[in-house]
């Protein structure tokens, strides 16, 4: 089945971010999230912020029905069994409304720590998380991963959904194949989404699965301000950054570089310190911005989200990067109060007047 002809209803709305600030501050972000009409909260698992098992936690305890999810972590801080137990406590806790994302994680290097085969660390993991939630006891030897009679030590609330996130081939095939999700990884291109989708149905199409059993995220960096430059500005960075991850897949997605910006690149292998994705970052064009965030005005955001947010997809994830002028809780209301509103009645529209 070709993503375009798959069914599907007017998608679901998540806000991302990492756990960035003290617990008080992240439960009313929660609250206020499930108050402005989101349905899922994720929260990262990035390097050393607060935890994001504790943080899920303390948001259980400040909503009633908005999703919760580790938007993602990494199979290799921690043992894939700790991983069950912590994501079961959080599932527990909320009445069953976690979600655990799992990726091959960004830069390990401050711990230490090397990317080994990732996706069949991805794989493994996958298992011993799903035979943990789902109260087995499980002696298991894989590649990468082990368990001697490993249960947990309570009785989980179900087998917790596991999306997998991604860029590359791999990655995205391997969740179509096994995952509970997708979470397409920050493509807000026609020709990005396209190249993502095609690699999911690779997977798909080895474990004989249909569109339908499988939720597609596009997870989508957004900025929102009445001033164009500013909401540019805001994503230039994470940007700078994606281009870096996405290095093998550019030409598969249409992306070309300006010379100066792969002379820029090429000079330092493509390995770049913080400050020096910021001063790479001045040599991006609009094209490149484009094909790796939606910024700008209400109504510019909306009309590009409802392009990208037709079947398969089943949810935008928005990670939020604040103008200048802004800060992550103002623009978190920004987006529910008016992206929101609007892009619901915009998709409503191009499927057929359909209430969401």
């Amino acid at each position: 089945m070709k993503p375009a002809d798959a069914a599907g209803s007017t998608p679901k709305f998540g806000v991302a971010g990492i756990n960035d600030a003290p617990m008080e501050r992240l439960q009313h972000r929660a609250r206020a999230a499930e108050e402005l009409g989101f349905d899922h909260f994720w929260l990262a698992d990035e390097r050393l912020f607060r935890n994001p098992y504790v943080g899920l936690a303390a948001a259980a305890m400040a909503t009633k029905e908005i999703q919760l999810g580790v938007s993602v972590t990494n199979p290799y801080t921690r043992h894939p069994a700790h991983t069950a137990a912590a994501i079961a406590t959080v599932d527990e806790l909320s009445g069953g409304r976690t979600t655990l994302g799992l990726g091959p994680g960004g830069d390990l290097s401050h711990y230490g720590l090397a990317k080994t085969r990732p996706s069949q660390a991805i794989r493994e993991t996958v298992h011993i998380v799903r035979e943990l939630t789902s109260g087995s006891q499980l002696s298991y030897r894989g590649e990468l991963f082990s368990t001697n009679y490993a249960q947990l030590g309570f009785a989980p609330q179900r087998q917790t959904p596991i999306y997998i996130a991604g860029r590359g081939p791999k990655i995205l095939s391997l969740a179509g194949e096994v995952g509970d999700g997708v979470i397409l990884g920050g493509f807000a291109s026609e020709s990005g989404l396209q190249y993502a989708l095609d690699r999911v149905s690779t997977g798909m199409a080895r474990a004989q699965r249909s569109w339908e059993s499988l939720d597609v995220v596009a997870w989508l960096y957004l900025s929102v301000s009445a001033n164009a430059d500013l909401a540019r500005r805001a994503v230039q960075r994470i940007v700078m950054a994606s281009i870096v991850t996405s290095r093998q897949v550019l030409g598969e997605i249409g992306i070309s570089l300006p010379p100066r910006l792969q002379r820029y690149l090429d000079e330092r292998q493509w390995v770049l310190s913080p400050e020096e994705l910021v001063a790479g970052a001045e040599y991006l064009e609009d094209e490149h911005l484009a094909a790796f965030s939606v910024f700008g005005s209400a109504d510019d955001c909306v009309e590009k989200l409802a392009a990208i947010g037709k079947p398969p997809v089943k949810q935008m994830a928005f990670v939020l990067f604040p103008p200048e002028d802004s800060d992550r809780d103002n623009l978190l209301d920004q987006v529910g109060g008016q992206v929101l509103p609007e892009l619901r009645t915009e998709l409503a529209k191009l499927q057929g007047g359909r209430a969401i």
